[in-house]
């Protein structure tokens, strides 16, 4: 319902206006209020507030237009319409710049009487409906202001705003708690093993266990009145720290420490923080989010439940050395061949001690690892076809070793990977080595008088002078080379206690062209010279 007051100072008149129309019925207006001169008008008008204002133009104490402009100075916005018996326009024309809604001559003519009237409650009720539809919006607005603010803030760590004065003109409109004196500290928490911690539960679970992280983060943060939190994805609760740099490092490490104790204690979820550095300005705070980012890689390095701040990390940009590298899987190849499993587990700590020590790249560690893993496939291969029932596919690898989230999950994998070939090795290798075993004591028992040596050897037996070398020593307990030794000087003895060639006759015999060398030999063998043994023997 509209209301309206009638003004004029002529009691007949003003009776007849109030009683023309059935106000109600047809305009929806109620009658709360009439004056008989300017002055009460006003007042009336300043204390009921009325949407119209019915008033003659001339009566006493204050006229129709003074009321108007007067009504307009304080502010009000009341509707006026204006009878006039005057047909001076300069009266009209100050009807307009009072923005009186309308001006009627008399005598009046009840059709333009009600036009105007229809005219004026059509636009108060357009105008009472586009408040509703701004107090509405407002409302929207403001029930929507978290979520405004949220979005705020994950587009200025996004870098989305450049402008130092546009990002302050927003951070005041959303009420944050920062200062321009202060610097500002991006922090990022994540759920340690996030995939395997949510999996298992449903999404509605999720939602609360989110709700529950975010909540122990901000009673944590009532201590510190100089902060925010906010969600940027699933697993990235974001805190911004607004405080003066000199004291900012103590206090953000300690409060992100009870952090992680709260929601361990509570939740019994591990979680890792990334500390950036502090900038002085707004528009910088993507920086510190990026190094708080670049500070939680490492905790595949720390573990769970670090707290990580990107000042105390100065990663190596270095590699193992080279000739380090190729000796070590070298060697590595070798006994993993010849199936020494803990030769091969001790090796494989070793490595990792030195890949854990100065913090590589993270890239890197895993590229060693991934070429450790492909050359042993490789060389495996090529002694048994059938290697592939301990490998999985190169994806399948791959994927498994990407994935280790710390330096000690990715030790634990490569140290089991190369365990179980190691050990395949050397259960195919207990047979296979007897065989081959074997067959080099013939060829030395048989070809020990010509020229040998463990190349000819293993081109004979189809594999490689180390691999034989390695099995020999293993199965024997001494190398090939010795074994020859023996075999040569025992046959040496037997021509020196049979026969009476001469001592250069038998070096040629058992495979030594030059006697001085074949004496010294002997003489270091048997523990004295050739004819002194034969002398003996007689």
């Amino acid at each position: 319902m509209l209301t309206m007051i009638v003004a004029d100072d002529e009691p007949f008149i003003r009776s007849s206006l109030i009683h023309v129309f059935k106000w109600q019925e047809e305009f929806g207006i109620e009658i709360i209020g009439e004056a008989s001169d300017g002055l009460e008008a006003y007042e009336l008008c300043l204390r009921l507030a009325p949407d119209i204002l019915f008033t003659d133009i001339m009566m006493p104490l204050m006229g129709g237009l003074q009321v108007a402009e007067k009504l307009r100075e304080a502010g009000s916005h009341t509707k006026i319409i204006i009878i006039s018996g005057a047909q001076d326009f300069s009266y009209a024309r100050e009807a307009l710049k009072v923005n009186a809604e309308g001006y009627i001559l008399k005598p009046v003519k009840l059709p333009e009487v009600r036009e105007v009237f229809h005219q004026v409650v059509a636009k108060l009720k357009e105008e009472r409906e586009q408040q509703m539809d701004v107090e509405q919006l407002k409302k929207q607005l403001h029930d929507s202001m978290p979520l405004l603010r949220e979005k705020f803030l994950q587009n200025l760590i996004a870098g989305l705003y450049r402008n130092e004065e546009e990002i302050w003109e927003k951070i005041h409109y959303f009420a944050l708690p920062f200062s321009r004196r202060d610097t500002l500290t991006a922090v990022v928490l994540q759920l340690d093993d996030y995939q395997s911690a949510v999996d298992k539960y449903s999404e509605e679970h999720k939602q609360l266990l989110y709700f529950s992280i975010q909540n122990i983060i901000n009673e944590c943060l009532d201590t510190h009145p100089c902060a925010i939190s906010f969600v940027a994805s699933e697993n990235e609760f974001i805190i911004v720290f607004c405080a003066e740099e000199a004291s900012a490092s103590g206090t953000i490490s300690s409060l992100c420490e009870q952090m992680i104790s709260n929601i361990r204690n509570y939740l019994r979820l591990d979680t890792s923080i990334g500390i950036g550095r502090a900038c002085p300005l707004a528009s910088q705070l993507e920086d510190s989010y990026k190094d708080a980012l670049a500070a939680l890689v490492y905790k595949f390095y720390t573990g769970h439940g670090s707290v990580l701040y990107i000042k105390d990390i100065q990663p190596e940009t270095e590699t193992l050395q080279s000739t380090f590298f190729y000796k070590f899987q070298a060697r590595l190849m070798n006994e993993l061949k010849a199936g020494h499993t803990d030769t091969v587990m001790e090796l494989m700590e070793h490595m990792f001690g030195r890949l854990a020590g100065p913090k590589l790249q993270i890239g890197y560690v895993q590229s060693i690892c991934a070429e450790m893993i492909f050359t042993s496939a490789r060389t495996l291969y090529e002694i048994d076809e059938d290697i592939e029932q301990v490998l999985s596919s190169r994806i399948t690898i791959m994927d498994k070793l990407y994935r280790k989230k710390n330096i000690a999950e990715l030790k634990g994998y490569m140290l089991s990977l190369l365990h179980d070939l190691s050990a395949y090795v050397a259960g195919k290798n207990t047979s296979k080595n007897s065989r081959i075993i074997s067959k080099i004591r013939s060829i030395v028992q048989e070809g020990y008088a010509s020229e040998l040596s463990i190349s000819r050897i293993a081109e004979e037996v189809f594999l490689t002078p180390n691999y034989i070398s390695l099995i020999f020593k293993k199965e024997t307990g001494e190398t090939i080379t010795d074994y020859i030794t023996r075999i040569r000087i025992d046959k040496a003895k037997e021509l020196l206690h049979t026969t009476d060639l001469k001592v250069m006759e038998i070096s040629e015999l058992v495979g030594y062209e030059n006697p001085h060398y074949f004496s010294t030999v002997f003489k270091k063998t048997a523990g004295m010279h050739p004819l002194k043994y034969r002398s003996q023997k007689n």
